[in-house]
């Protein structure tokens, strides 16, 4: 296709959906400035892909980042997209509630990725994380709770790939098998784990695995000051809410994604009379 036949603006709002994939979030300030474009012209893009729907923005922020329709563009939905569209204002609900901030991380490769945060529905000095942000997963209570709850081929496997990670805290406690077995024993019996030793910061967190049909797609976590609460309060009187939340999360992502599959199937009637006029096959 030669140069002039092409569509500038959706060129360049393909790009915006490429861009959204690799960083997850973006303010129109950023794009602008990453697009070399006016302000008022990134604005636009993003604006008409929220109106389409592949694009919205983040809850108490001036962010936006991609919603679980971009993933109809793909063969198929992604639990991922779910989750973070299922979730986040489930989250915002709960922190108004209990205070806490909430997030929700997944696994990428050997790092877990915050994927939705409600940092800023909370008013405590609290660390802001950056949506998008990694850590290592063997680092985090999110990715403890993901080792310990993913389906990869086997436990082995997934210690023999760790042990390959270019981060320390990955390859020292995957190297060491005994020492893992040790610090994964309780999230096991559990079912939830906090982040391990040794840790010196004054914040920490607790973490749950969400399941769609059986199978971790995602961490909930909650984060907390370790002055305000000691790990056993924690647990009694969180762990019974943040486990029924992720419960809940799951619940409703496995429900949409049976909705979404069912809305791109062809009905029945309509199939079958198709097939009888030679419009299918």
């Amino acid at each position: 296709m030669k140069a002039d036949q092409e569509l500038r603006s959706l060129k360049r709002g393909l790009t915006v959906l490429s861009l959204l994939n690799k960083i997850d979030a973006i303010s129109i300030t950023e794009l602008a400035r990453h697009l070399e474009l006016p302000r008022t012209t990134a604005e636009r893009i993003l604006l008409t892909l929220v109106a389409e729907g592949y694009v919205q923005r983040v809850p108490a922020d001036k962010r936006y980042r991609l919603s679980a329709k971009v993933c109809s563009l793909a063969d198929g939905f992604s639990d991922d997209c779910w989750i973070v569209e299922i979730a986040t204002p489930m989250l915002f609900r709960v922190t108004r509630r209990i205070g806490w901030p909430l997030a929700i991380a997944t696994p990428h490769d050997d790092h877990m990725v915050l994927r939705s945060t409600t940092d800023p529905a909370t008013s405590l000095w609290l660390a802001r994380r950056r949506i998008g942000a990694q850590t290592p997963m063997l680092n985090s209570s999110s990715g403890l709770v993901a080792y310990a709850f993913g389906e990869e081929a086997s436990v082995e496997a997934r210690r023999q790939r760790l042990m390959r990670s270019d981060d320390p805290h990955n390859r020292g406690r995957a190297t060491d098998a005994a020492a893992l077995d040790l610090l994964l024993q309780p999230v096991h019996d559990n079912g939830f784990a906090f982040q391990p030793p040794p840790n010196n910061n004054p914040e920490q967190s607790i973490a749950f695995p969400i399941f769609i049909d059986g199978t971790y797609v995602a961490s909930l976590l909650m984060i907390y000051m370790t002055r305000a609460m000691t790990s056993a309060t924690v647990i009694a009187e969180y762990a019974p809410q943040l486990a029924n939340l992720a419960a809940q999360i799951g619940a409703a992502a496995s429900a949409r994604e049976a909705m979404a599959e069912a809305d791109l199937a062809f009905p029945a009637k309509w199939g079958a009379q198709a097939q009888a006029h030679g419009a299918i096959g």
